[in-house]
């Protein structure tokens, strides 16, 4: 039997999608809204209720089909999907340098089988800078909801087949318990694997499934005309989501318990807004029900598919932070594109004047699916198509490729003496200098390496992305060691004393650290008291500064002029660095006071001009990313810093 909705349209809902939504843009555009990505979660419990409301009540219709529920779900989503989707693959072709295009492409795949969201906790996270640069990564949590909507079918079809569970409240307390079960793993993923927390569908259904338990639960007063709590409710509900808006931001650990703020609100407004025989919908309902908002509302889907990929095209061309005008033009920009596909696309398919069957429609799909699957197949096969690009631009572009010693070492590598060889390769004798540091330190071992070998001495190097090398110290992040940086460093203490090395270079992101110290001074506080350890176990310690930082991507800067723009007047300048790096004067002078001495790589990249840092030389990239060097790179800056260090290794044993 073909579906008819059975129940009242419920204006605020659209509504509060439109409040969604607007948080969600203004959040991506940087305009107000720092906990604005909680309007994905408000999405998911409008989802849930409203999914949940109509499969239900089909069951006790005796017209429930699985046939006409994902026919339903395809003319809701496929088409409107399929048209951003391509056409975010056709911009891509013009926009994107081959390793980007290539993970496009991967990211098309993914999405046309509705696995975006795996695809993308196994690549980026949410909050890191370079998931802005990711044209399809909102499509993670439209892969979220289709994952669901695969599977709440059935389990509702199951229960309500099973004759002791068939009844609302008896299925609604098992929707109950699954939830709270959901709930517990997303708390406890949040805080020991944030990335799997945040896209994947087990942390994120007891969202859906309380908006589900809403249907099974509707609002009831307590007694004839008590409008007060009502209204009460309804305004706390709104205020839990607005204050989730404004007082969450990327810092806040999400979802987890921090996720039931906005949750609760949506599906509390949702409750108490349950239209009642003769009871007026509350204020806030009320208010959001007005045709303006409604209308907002009603548009959200295509609003929320076209804003991040012009948002994130922008970010990607542009050198540096979006200026206002630019994001408010993407927003508009957004907003009307979102107009001409809810009218041309969206409602025709919805309302059947395009695809009037079941069959046409999910042929429709199938295919548009399927253009989407081969052309980012294309995409990733052929590596982002590099034949695009000129020669030069793509010998640019390359070096966001390099990687040598990119070498991730553990506790174990040190306790068993597993450490990255460097310079003369002989393995029986001790190592005259031992390199100590994180990613930057990885970035400058080919500089190193080479001046090793050019001086005949043996060396080994510790490192660890996102892990100073500083004792009793530690921060948190996605790629480094956490607190397990405590025992490493100690670890690797008691290497340089058991062989008696006698140079140690330090080397870190020391800005990013002092930048991210929760206890303000005590990082400086451990590197002091790490190079008093050095001094004291007989060896000198080195501190090599940071390199300059750009705020845009060299090897992609470098490649665009070629084809777009030019990137000479945003490169980083000494004044402008200097107000950005933390350093205390007063700490470097201790560090030389004690004994250490401190390496300042920066004036090796400044211009003939002396105003302006250089991101390349001879035709090729000084950097991989903002703030790594290349191999190329360390070689032209390090290696001539490390050369005037005519007195590194001469208090070295070359002991066998």
């Amino acid at each position: 039997m073909r579906f008819k909705n059975q129940f009242k349209y419920r204006p605020e809902i659209d509504g509060l999608r439109a409040v969604a939504v607007l948080a969600v843009v203004l959040y991506h555009a940087k305009m107000g809204c720092p906990g604005g990505y909680v309007g994905v979660d408000v999405f998911f419990v409008i989802s849930g209720f409203l999914i949940t409301s109509l499969l239900w009540r089909d069951l006790e219709a005796d017209r429930f089909s699985f046939t006409d529920f994902w026919e339903r779900r395809t003319r809701r989503i496929v088409p409107a999907l399929v048209l951003v989707t391509l056409v975010t693959l056709l911009a891509g072709y013009f926009l994107l340098l081959p390793s980007d295009l290539k993970m496009l492409g991967k990211a098309a795949e993914a999405q046309a089988f509705f696995l975006a969201n795996i695809r993308y906790y196994r690549e980026v996270g949410y909050f890191s800078s370079d998931a802005e640069e990711k044209p399809l990564l909102h499509i993670w949590s439209l892969a979220v909801e289709e994952q669901f909507y695969l599977l709440i079918p059935v389990v509702l079809w199951w229960l309500f087949s099973v004759g002791h569970l068939r009844s609302k409240t008896t299925a609604g307390l098992t929707l109950v318990f699954v939830a709270l079960s959901s709930f517990v793993i997303s708390v406890y993923s949040a805080s020991h694997h944030p990335a799997a927390a945040f896209y994947l569908l087990p942390s994120r259904a007891w969202e859906l499934l309380l908006g589900s338990i809403v249907a099974f639960f509707p609002y009831r007063p307590l007694k004839k005309g008590c409008r007060f709590a009502r209204e009460s409710i309804g305004l706390a509900a709104m205020g839990m989501i607005f204050v989730s808006v404004f007082a969450f931001s990327v810092s806040t650990t999400f979802p987890g318990s921090a996720a039931l703020l906005p949750c609760l609100g949506a599906a509390l407004f949702i409750w108490v807004n349950e239209p009642i025989h003769g009871m007026r919908a509350t204020m806030v309902g009320r208010i959001l029900s007005h045709r303006v908002i409604v209308f907002f509302g009603a548009i959200s889907y295509s609003f929320y598919l076209w804003h991040w990929p012009l948002l994130a095209f922008g970010k990607y061309v542009y050198y540096g932070p979006l200026p206002f005008q630019f994001r408010l033009t993407m927003v508009c920009l957004a907003f009307l594109l979102a107009i001409a596909s809810w009218r041309f696309v969206e409602e025709p398919f919805r309302t059947r004047r395009f695809g009037i069957d079941s069959g046409t429609m999910f042929r429709v799909g199938a295919v548009g699916f399927a253009v989407v699957f081969l052309l980012g197949l294309l995409y990733a096969k052929t590596r982002g198509l590099p034949g695009r690009l000129s020669f030069q631009a793509l010998e640019f572009a390359k070096a966001s490729e390099d990687g040598m010693f990119r070498d991730q070492i553990t506790i174990e590598d040190v306790k068993a003496g597993k450490l990255v060889p460097i310079g003369l390769a002989e393995p029986r004798h001790k190592p005259t200098v031992l390199v100590w540091g994180d990613s930057h330190a990885m970035a400058v071992l080919p500089a190193v390496d080479i001046f090793l070998k050019e001086k005949g001495l043996v060396g080994r190097a510790a490192t660890h992305s996102s892990t100073a090398p500083v004792l009793n110290w530690f921060v948190m992040s996605r790629f480094g060691l956490g607190v397990e940086s405590v025992a490493y460093n100690n670890s690797v203490l008691s290497y340089i004393q058991e062989q008696k090395v006698s140079d140690v270079l330090l080397v870190g992101f020391w800005t990013s650290y002092q930048k991210y110290d929760k206890c303000p001074g005590s990082f400086n506080v451990a590197l002091i008291e790490t190079i008093a350890k050095l001094v004291e176990s007989g060896c000198q310690p080195w501190v090599l500064l940071d390199v300059p930082v750009h705020a845009f991507d060299v090897p992609r800067a470098l490649a665009m002029p070629l084809n777009f723009f030019d990137y000479k007047p945003f490169r980083a300048q000494p004044s402008r660095v200097s107000e950005l790096e933390s350093y205390d004067p007063n700490i470097l002078q201790k560090i030389k006071d004690m004994g250490g001495k401190v390496l300042d790589p920066k004036p090796a990249f400044l211009d003939s001009s002396g105003e302006r840092y250089l991101i390349e030389a001879n035709n090729f990239a000084l950097y991989r990313d903002d703030h790594h060097l290349t191999a190329k790179g360390a070689e032209f800056a390090i290696l001539p810093l490390l050369r005037g260090l005519m007195d590194i290794g001469i208090k070295s044993s070359r002991e066998p």
